[in-house]
């Protein structure tokens, strides 16, 4: 593999890292939206639109955003990528679309 190829591996593996932490974040703040949710009654409060916000912020930050689009071709998750790291991709997308 030539220098060219072994930099665009590595990226790919950068990015695949950023996105894994980025939604191990996002689940921790939706757990908590969630946990603020039931405690509240479904009632809106401070803290849920907080967490909402939060969330948002998070998924749609330009970092993210980047990683994501060098992680896909065409809408599907770029080859190379392993079963587990390729369901990271779609489910990364799915939630950016959401927010």
């Amino acid at each position: 593999m030539d220098s060219e190829g072994r930099s665009v591996v590595l990226a790919l593996a950068a990015d695949v890292q950023k996105i894994s932490q980025v939604m191990k974040e996002f689940e921790r703040l939706e757990n908590l939206l969630i946990s603020e949710e039931n405690d509240s009654n479904g009632t809106v409060t401070g803290k849920s639109i907080e967490l909402k916000s939060s969330i948002k912020k998070l998924m749609t930050s330009p970092d993210v955003l980047e990683s994501l689009n060098r992680l896909e071709i065409q809408g599907e998750p770029v080859w190379g990528l392993s079963t587990e790291e390729r369901d990271l991709v779609i489910l990364a997308r799915e939630t950016v679309n959401e927010c």
